[in-house]
């Protein structure tokens, strides 16, 4: 096949190209106008400089220097090329795009595949990962020799991908790259032909791309490089021949130059050491004067003062000594007579220091009286509304023994106006009013002892929270709220004030219930967990009404701050909880949680309480 300079007698590539625009009259289309050319036409562009100059004949299309031009079209595909057997065509006999050379990857796909070469190429990937380290496909080049390039599909050349991203956008650019074991200089220019189908396409027609070998494209550089070094080595040389010659009297004016400047430096030498005593003698005597001020400073003779007599650096120095001088004898006066009132100004700021105590005691007692007062009536408060809260589970827990004994005493009257009473049933109807009285009256026993003020002491937490829960379970039970509570171990005891423990799990109890029974809640139950951890001792109490809101869950242990409406709610519980464990060092904060159940997520609040582990060893 033609290649060029490298097989100038071969087959050269047959093909024509054809362009075709429609013709158009009043707006319609009438026909079309067709021109064909031979393909040498389009080598032109490519094999020569410039195809209708005198000469138009050059080197670069030796293809076996690695040194020509060739052209694609704005797909990639070949349409120029010194060795002919390279542009990619159509087949004669079917019309069809004939099979472009593959890289080895993607031959061996399209063989495993036994579809037609364009129906397999038509939705594979281009330019797939290209890289040298990709293999051709020899088997095409020696066998069938169809090796026509089309770039998308040249996996093995990158530099197909790195032209198709320099044209990109129009324009031209230029890259090295090491290719057939040579560095060679690439550059590639769009074709700016931008009608019919290349209307869109920023790379118009296609581009043309010149490969160079970059030793011979530096070539004209080095050989200049070569000629400059030539020229300076023979400068150098006959500047060597100019100073051997000169020798002689170079020496001789070097010599008498070397005698003159002896003497010169020896004169200044002189000079120099002249001035250097003159200069010492003078600064010394300056110095010396400075020195005796300084004696007569020590001496505590503040009066004296040096002669100024220049205005040098010197005389400066003199004054600035002056000025010294009468500051410290000014400074040292006004010491002296600081010193002299000095114990006055003590006793006056003395007597203003003990009124200024005073009145800031007074202040600190009024304001601890303040406090004290407002703690008392925080406290009132809390006391009120605890007692309204019990009151309420009194009411609830003695209905049920008073609805048995009025029915008790109904079905007595009954049998007196039937005159069927007798001892035994009258008997019997005691026992089950006496029975009633003993439930009521144990109710006021547990509440009793809730309002009974006790010492600090050991007690039983486990005992502690079944009497809580003793206390509620009935009006909880008739509101459909249920408490779950677990210990992990029911020997735990703490000390500290059990009634005030019992307040704290109260308030937060029934906060929780309160807002079960606002929102329906789904779940209306209460966890109480209780664990220990070292010298704590862990209660939890969760529910699952949907938790604090993120912007108050700060603030809800403040006074007088509550999300309920003013006649449901005095905003002191929460902070009367945190009051009372702090005052036994305990502990209690709150946090929002989510948990699963039923395959349902629920978000709730959680208040930990954390208290003293009283262990027997302490």
């Amino acid at each position: 096949a033609y290649a060029g300079k490298e097989n100038p007698n071969g087959k050269r590539f047959e093909g024509i190209i054809r362009f075709v625009t429609p013709v158009y009259k009043d707006d319609k289309k009438v026909g079309y106008v067709s021109l064909a050319l031979d393909h040498e036409h389009i080598m032109q562009f490519t094999d020569t400089v410039n195809p209708t100059g005198k000469n138009p004949l050059q080197d670069i299309a030796d293809a076996s220097v690695g040194n020509y031009a060739f052209m694609w079209d704005y797909e990639g595909k070949n349409i120029s090329h010194p060795r002919d057997y390279f542009i990619l065509g159509y087949d004669e006999n079917t019309g069809k795009k004939s099979m472009p050379w593959l890289s080895l990857d993607v031959a061996k796909k399209y063989y495993a595949s036994n579809k037609e070469i364009n129906e397999f190429l038509k939705d594979y990937p281009t330019f797939e990962k290209q890289t040298l380290k990709k293999k051709p496909n020899i088997k095409q080049l020696t066998k069938d020799g169809n090796v026509g390039l089309d770039c998308r599909y040249l996996n093995f050349a990158p530099q197909c991908q790195g032209w198709m991203q320099v044209t990109k956008n129009g324009g031209y650019g230029s890259f090295i790259i090491y290719w057939s074991k040579v560095w060679k200089l690439t550059t590639a220019a769009t074709i700016p032909y931008y009608t019919g189908k290349y209307a869109n396409s920023k790379r118009g027609f296609g581009f043309v791309t010149i490969g160079a070998n970059v030793n011979e494209f530096h070539a004209a550089a080095d050989e200049t490089k070569r000629n400059v070094r030539k020229i300076l080595y023979e400068q150098t040389d006959i500047m060597k021949e100019i100073v051997d010659e000169n020798e002689f009297a170079i020496k001789s004016f070097i010599k008498s130059l070397i005698n003159e400047l002896t003497i010169v430096t020896f004169v200044m030498v002189i000079l120099v050491i002249f001035v250097a005593i003159w200069m010492s003698n003078y600064i010394t005597s300056k110095i010396e004067k400075l020195l005796i001020g300084t004696k007569k400073f020590a001496k505590n003779e503040f009066d004296y003062r040096i002669e100024e007599t220049s205005t040098d650096e010197i005389g400066k120095l003199e004054k600035s000594f002056n000025n010294m001088a009468s500051k410290i004898k000014t400074l040292i006066y006004e010491q002296k007579e600081l010193n002299e009132h000095l114990e006055e100004k003590v006793q006056e700021k003395t007597k203003e220091l003990i009124v200024i105590n005073e009145e800031l005691e007074n202040r600190i007692k009024q304001e601890v009286s303040k406090n004290r007062q407002k703690d008392m009536h925080l406290v009132q408060q809390s006391k009120m509304a605890n007692i309204g809260e019990m009151v309420s589970m009194i009411i609830h827990q003695w209905k049920q023994p008073l609805n048995a004994i009025s029915m008790i005493t109904s079905g007595i009257e009954l049998r007196l106006k039937l005159k069927q009473n007798s001892d035994e049933d009258l008997k019997k109807d005691s026992e089950s009013i006496k029975k009633q009285i003993s439930l009521m009256s144990n109710t006021m026993n547990d509440f009793r002892d809730f309002f009974k003020q006790k010492d600090k002491a050991i007690y039983s937490v486990d005992i502690t929270i079944h009497k809580t829960i003793n206390l509620i379970h009935d009006i909880y039970k008739s509101l459909g709220v249920t408490i779950k509570y677990e210990i992990s171990n029911n020997n735990l005891k703490t000390i500290g004030y059990e009634n005030e423990l019992i307040q704290v799990l109260l308030n937060i109890l029934n906060n929780a219930r309160d807002i079960i029974k606002e929102k329906n809640c789904e779940i209306k139950r209460i966890d109480i967990d209780v664990d220990a951890m070292g010298d704590d001792i862990i209660i939890e109490i969760k529910d699952y009404a949907g938790g604090i809101n993120k912007a108050v869950i700060d603030k809800i242990f403040e006074p007088y701050f509550t999300t309920k409406s003013d006649d449901k709610g005095t905003g002191l519980g929460l902070y009367m909880c945190k009051s009372i464990l702090n005052k036994i060092n305990a502990e209690i904060g709150v946090q929002n949680f989510t948990a699963t159940i039923d395959n349902k997520e629920f978000r709730g609040a959680n208040f930990r309480i954390i208290i003293q582990n009283y262990k027997n060893e302490h």
